[in-house]
């Protein structure tokens, strides 16, 4: 949040005596990464490709080189603990 606020102040010009408008911030029950999980077409959430390939090397049925290649290029940014993928 403090590196949002800096972004924040730094994009802004500050008029000496000038009207500053309050910047509104809330907090929510659930983080908000927890919104952005949507199934896709097949059922699966976005992240099994990944999943399935940290867990068992393999890639989906009718997977091309260049689909192959991002699976092991996104699945390098994660790690499996248990059953949960950070």
């Amino acid at each position: 949040m403090a590196d949002a606020l800096a972004t924040l102040a730094a994009e802004f010009e500050v008029n000496i005596g000038g009207e500053m408008r309050p910047i509104e911030m809330q907090s929510l029950e659930v983080p908000a990464h927890c919104y952005n999980l949507e199934e896709e077409a097949d059922g699966h959430p976005w992240y099994y490709d990944i999943l399935q390939y940290i867990k068992f090397q393999s890639y989906p049925e009718g997977a091309n080189e260049n689909d192959k290649r991002n699976i092991r290029r996104m699945a390098a940014g994660y790690i499996l603990d248990g059953e949960i993928l950070y």
